[in-house]
């Protein structure tokens, strides 16, 4: 008798301890701080109550497969490309590990202002889906809040209960685990829906010739031109091409003076430089590398229309050196272009790509059926169900699971280890 007044009072001493862990506003797990709100779980009954909130729930379930399958073919073609080609693999190593992790501040191309706001927006979606579609089905959700490192927000989270989580039948915690990434893909799929809308409304900020590159000790470089600055004119006569360049300088010799006349940070400036030579030839040179309008024009072109042989451009970060003349809002052409959003252009593009870069990877990633991710969560409930009908043994479906898992971690460990092995 004793022993049972004993465990339960255990029980209800251990209860309490939840409910007053639950309670706190702050909790400390060094170093992540997480700030608690009720105001979360209050937003969530009430997108929860929706009519639309379960119907788009079974839309999620029936399309969560195919996201962990474009999300599995991807790794697939990472893996072979990393093994196949040796440029890629430099260019990796020259990366260095941290290439693979999206985390702003530890990957080198990730940038810190806009990949942070990507980042937190990403897991608030996540989070806050699987907690709306969790209270659709009335399981409590004990908590709800932000996820600071040290004062950096850097996600969200919502803790449902796992107890019920366990109890529910695998049709509906599926479309929980389900919600989270779909919710990710939609609005990563609007996000580039927006930066196609404002890519589309870009236009060449002037015609002429965009510079790319200048030799330093050159001419061009003496007379201050620098990397996304235009070429407008030479000795007053208009340039939009290489040939232009040629034709302007028909007649003159290294060493004859001639005018150069540029738009530099978004004001027209015109200076006097001398030619000179290259040591291959007697013709005369400025010093610098650029583009064609009709070029620049194209390169805008292809992000707005891409063929169906490059569909993956929208994937390229405009942050990778390789990607620089082909996304016209990377540092090296976003001068070449202006919208009517004017001088926000570019801030906006930005947020825009990242918002649907992060977003779409967040989605593909957890809807891969790997445990403990919700494809894998999501995956495991439903073979437990699909095999209690059929007298499976209830470790069966655990195995497969852990099998498949397994299977995936080896794909990404070939891609993030392959570069260094193969050299």
């Amino acid at each position: 008798m004793d022993i049972s007044v004993s465990d339960e009072e255990k029980k209800i001493e251990e209860e309490a301890k939840k409910i007053k862990e639950e309670a706190k506003t702050i909790s400390f797990q060094f170093p992540f701080i997480l700030l608690k709100t009720r105001r979360g779980v209050n937003l969530m009954d009430r997108l929860a109550a929706l009519r639309t909130t379960k119907p788009l729930g079974w839309v999620s379930l029936y399309l969560f497969p195919l996201v962990g399958a474009i999300g599995f073919s991807l790794i697939l073609f990472s893996a072979s490309i990393m093994l196949s080609s040796a440029p890629i693999r430099e260019f990796v190593r020259e990366s260095g590990p941290l290439v693979h992790i999206l985390i702003p501040g530890l990957n080198p191309y990730v940038p810190l202002v806009y990949g942070w706001i990507a980042l937190v927006v990403a897991m608030v979606v996540h989070e806050g889906a699987h907690g709306i579609l969790a209270r659709s089905f009335k399981m409590r959700i004990k908590s709800s809040g932000l996820i600071l490192f040290l004062v950096l927000p850097i996600g969200a989270f919502v803790d449902i209960d796992e107890d019920e989580l366990k109890k529910t039948p695998a049709r509906k915690t599926g479309r929980v685990m389900a919600a989270g990434p779909m919710s990710n893909l939609v609005v990563g799929l609007a996000s580039l829906l927006s930066l196609m809308l404002l890519v589309g409304s870009m236009v060449l900020a002037t015609s002429g010739i965009g510079v790319v590159g200048v030799y330093e000790d050159w001419p061009a470089y003496e007379a201050g031109l620098a990397p996304t600055d235009t070429v407008l004119a030479i000795n007053s006569i208009d340039v939009s091409s290489r040939d232009d360049v040629k034709s302007a300088l028909l007649g003159f010799q290294p060493g004859d003076t001639i005018s150069l006349r540029f738009l530099h940070e978004g004001r027209e400036v015109e200076r006097s430089l001398v030619l000179a030579a290259s040591d291959n030839s007697s013709d005369p040179l400025i010093g610098f590398e650029g583009l064609d309008s009709t070029t620049i024009s194209g390169i805008l072109e292809d992000y707005r229309r891409p063929r169906i042989t490059s569909p993956l451009i929208y994937l390229f970060i405009p942050t990778f050196s390789m990607a620089q003349l082909r996304v016209p809002f990377s540092d090296s052409m976003q001068n070449f272009y202006t919208s009517p959003l004017g001088d926000a252009t570019f801030f906006v593009a930005n947020i825009l790509f990242w918002l649907w870069f992060v977003n779409f990877n967040l989605a593909i990633f957890n809807a891969l059926p790997l445990y403990p991710l919700d494809g894998g969560q999501a995956l495991r409930a439903g073979l437990q169900t699909y095999g209690e009908n059929r007298g499976w043994n209830e470790k069966t479906a655990k195995r497969v699971v852990t099998a498949i898992s397994l299977f995936i971690v080896a794909l990404l460990v070939s891609v993030i280890v392959g570069p260094y092995i193969l050299g």
